[in-house]
């Protein structure tokens, strides 16, 4: 089976004489799965999920050698906007990336920005309501809204363009429990779906709802774990990599 991402001895540093952030990272990550990159605050993840959305090198300078594959096309070959239509993401500070009166205005601000027609963007609101079982959020100012339904109003957003990946950095991390439900219940609709979704986190319990769990750290990949074993001897493998690094 061809990956939908392929990462190829990757590595960044955010200037010539500054600190390697990610060295020499190899990894793949499959269509249609979930896949969580964990590790400790500064081992790389945030880093590696600008390069993996084109944040790395377009928006951001630094240093970067090796590849990004999406569906066999370099990422160093497309466009930003090319690159939003494939890879959508979802930060843990979810209120910087709310800023309009509505969540259906939400919705529809990345297409109006792409010049699309009215009757597309019509149509790209109710898809997206739709999907997400969000209707009854159509005119409420995300501002007001719970943290799940926040998280659900950016999510919302980032599928107007109907990406194939969908990357949520720490987005449960600050949730209740009602509201972690919302949203887990979201990732694995959208799973179904046939989107590819990739969680960063370092939450134990959070991790298990991927279907692969890559473990990270000082810059590099040094475990893939595929989910499919016994829970509790799961839970004491990650418990065993976190512990040794101090936590």
């Amino acid at each position: 089976m061809n990956p939908i991402i392929e990462v190829q001895n990757l590595s960044f540093k955010y200037s010539e004489t500054g600190a390697m952030i990610l060295d020499s990272v190899d990894m793949t990550i499959q269509k249609s799965s979930i896949t969580a990159i964990a590790g400790l605050s500064g081992c790389g993840k945030s880093t590696l999920v600008f390069c993996l959305c084109g944040a790395i090198p377009k928006s951001l300078p630094g240093i970067m050698h090796g590849n990004i594959l999406l569906e066999g096309n370099n990422i160093k070959d497309l466009s930003l906007p090319s690159l939003a239509k494939k890879v959508g993401i979802v930060f843990q500070d979810v209120d910087n990336q709310l800023f309009l009166p509505t969540v259906e205005a939400e919705i529809a601000f990345a297409p109006e920005n792409l010049c699309l027609s009215y009757d597309e963007i019509k149509v790209t609101i109710e898809r997206v309501l739709a999907n997400l079982n969000i209707e009854h959020l159509r005119y409420k100012n995300p501002s007001q809204l719970s943290g799940g339904e926040k998280h659900l109003a950016a999510i919302a957003s980032v599928l107007s363009l109907d990406p194939e990946i969908i990357i949520l950095d720490e987005v449960l991390s600050e949730l209740d429990r009602e509201n972690k439900d919302l949203i887990i219940d979201t990732i694995k609709l959208l799973q179904q779906s046939g989107k590819t979704i990739i969680i960063i986190d370092h939450s134990i319990k959070h991790l298990m709802v991927a279907d692969t769990i890559l473990l990270m750290r000082k810059g590099k990949i040094e475990d893939r774990i595929e989910v499919d074993e016994d829970h509790e001897l799961l839970y004491n493998r990650l418990s065993d990599f976190f512990l040794c690094q101090g936590v």
